[in-house]
């Protein structure tokens, strides 16, 4: 009797650990020249690696890649602690771009009324458009080719789609 709640505890102690064995995740901080940093949470079926000229994040098996062009990245720090309970990037101006994907325009709501400074880099890292907007004011994305571009808008970058 003893012995099987032994191994009972034994076998339960294994599978806890293994559980967090295999929702271990590794941050990584990625730090753009402008200043600003994106965190990620990259769990152990993920992984990161180098396709030409960008850095690729893929946070997990399923997840689609990230792709971060290499000449506007200045650091790449990795962490052991997990980040899955913080927030992805620094939006303290709790920034929002929509639409997304786009085909003529897009917007970029905040809290606050400021003017915010906005540079669309395409994955190049060419910035392809820049200006300073009111929130909510349409910035004109017509003239962009299809495909996948970072928009940053003051210290917050997003993703965006031009369809």
């Amino acid at each position: 009797m003893k012995n099987s709640k032994l191994l009972s505890k034994s076998i339960l102690v294994f599978l806890l650990l293994s559980a967090l064995f295999s929702f271990a995740q590794t941050g990584i901080k990625v730090t753009y020249y402008t200043g600003t940093t994106q965190d990620y949470s990259v769990e152990t079926s993920g992984k990161l690696y180098f396709s030409g000229s960008n850095l690729l994040i893929k946070t997990s098996g399923t997840a689609n890649n990230i792709s971060i062009p290499t000449n506007i990245i200045r650091k790449i720090t990795f962490t052991n602690t997990s980040l899955a309970t913080q927030e992805i990037g620094q939006n303290a101006s709790k920034f929002k771009l929509y639409p997304n994907p786009a085909s003529d325009f897009i917007k970029i709501s905040s809290d606050k009324k400021d003017k915010i400074n906005v540079k669309i880099y395409s994955l190049s890292g060419q910035i392809v458009h820049q200006g300073t907007y009111l929130p909510d004011e349409n910035i004109n994305v017509n003239n962009l080719r299809m495909g996948f571009y970072f928009v940053q808008a003051n210290d917050t970058t997003f993703k965006m789609i031009k369809k």
